[in-house]
């Protein structure tokens, strides 16, 4: 094992540990794939036990964007999901955690195959992030537990047949040379203009300046991760945030000048509108909350549709589950910036002193009022319907 410094969701410096591991298979590449990337056979030497849940591109579950269920090698048995985020056939796969307990802060892992003359190499890394004294219990016996199934990979792959089944077809993604760098300067213009709406409601004491706040909280948190390369989409994920920015916008301005709003939004904004007390942290909860459901239920499977429209004949939808999970620790850390403006005397001390001393214990606890995380996969599922023109999906 070895200890990589990194900053996990951009709370906190901490130790990221990482497992090296390698090992040797007598059968092609080909081969190799299929033992690595289909649930069903890595069942047969993986001591975890893999379940498909959700196909990813071309409707496949060795492809970008397909969620899978593991029940991990571990005496408390731990059930955690996962979401391809590369799959280059039949050399690199690689796929993270996206939900877990909240003692695991991060996994990743990458599997590259390369062709030797006996067979084939496998590189298998891990990194791995748990919340403090949990790591040095949990990391020697999980990777005893990958070392065990990287063997049973090694025993298995001598038993294949030696002519190995033909690789589907798969479409290769088009880029468009400089389309992240062009969106760059709007995004940046949308930000400027969230700031000034939230400051010009705060100005007035309008209880929706705090979901405003949020949005451009959540924004600039975006735009930090997509400057940094975070994510393998940066032109999608910069189209979504612009089509979110202009229906945020569109239906605020709506609201306010008596003009036709959806069911969704008209209740979320009366529920900021009842909070007599902008200082009461029940009452900017329950704004934000409901502002946030109607985010999630009404805006953002729409934004999902239109944003894919733009490269619909070239890539499948699916394929950008993995960069739109990857906004979750964006949310959780703009929560937190949020939670920060909010005067410390209106905070509830259970919260404030939960976020200095653990971040996840109060992620755990703003779940008790609003599971975001359950509210995000159905926005994506309805997003789809959207764009495939299929499912009854009320009109906005």
């Amino acid at each position: 094992m070895s200890a990589i410094p990194v900053h996990v969701n951009g709370r906190a410096t901490t130790t990221m540990t990482r497992f090296d591991l390698a090992t040797d298979l007598d059968c092609s590449v080909e081969q190799a794939w299929r033992l690595l990337t289909d649930p069903a056979v890595k069942n047969t030497w993986s001591r975890g036990l893999t379940t498909a849940r959700d196909a990813g591109g071309d409707g496949r579950m060795d492809r970008a964007g397909a969620v899978r269920e593991v029940k991990v090698d571990l005496p408390t048995r731990p059930r955690v999901q996962e979401v391809v985020t590369c799959a280059d056939e039949p050399n690199r796969f690689a796929y993270r955690i996206f939900k877990a307990s909240p003692l695991l802060r991060e996994y990743s892992c990458s599997i590259d195959i390369e062709p030797t003359d006996d067979g084939c190499a496998v590189h298998y890394v891990v990194d791995v992030d748990f919340v403090p004294t949990v790591g040095p219990l949990v990391a020697p016996p999980l990777r005893r537990s990958i070392e065990k199934s990287l063997k049973g990979l090694s025993e298995q792959s001598r038993h294949l047949a030696a002519d190995p089944e033909p690789l589907p077809y798969r479409r290769t993604p088009r880029r468009r040379p400089g389309g992240a760098a062009a969106l760059r300067p709007q995004l940046e213009r949308y930000l400027g203009h969230q700031r000034i709406l939230a400051d010009e409601l705060a100005a007035d004491e309008d209880p929706k300046a705090w979901f405003a706040r949020l949005c451009a909280l959540t924004t600039e948190e975006l735009l930090h991760r997509v400057d940094e390369g975070r994510y393998a989409e940066p032109e999608w994920m910069m189209r979504l945030m612009a089509v979110l920015h202009r229906r945020h916008v569109s239906n605020l301005h709506a609201y306010t000048s008596g003009g036709a709003v959806s069911t969704a939004w008209r209740e979320a904004w009366a529920v900021c509108d009842e909070n007599d007390n902008p200082r009461s942290f029940r009452h900017v909860a329950a704004g934000v909350v409901a502002a946030s459901r109607a985010h999630m239920e009404d805006d953002m499977p729409r934004a999902l549709a239109e944003a894919y429209a733009a490269v619909a004949d070239e890539r499948d939808y699916r394929e950008f589950r993995s960069d739109y999970l990857d906004v979750a620790p964006v949310y959780a850390l703009a929560v937190d910036r949020l939670c920060a403006e909010i005067p410390a005397p209106f905070l509830p001390r259970v919260l404030r002193m939960s976020g200095r001393v653990l971040p996840e214990m109060r992620d755990a606890m703003t779940r008790l009022f609003y599971d975001v995380e359950a509210d995000r996969l159905r926005a994506f599922d309805r997003g789809f319907a959207l764009a495939c023109q299929v499912g009854d999906v009320p009109a906005p």
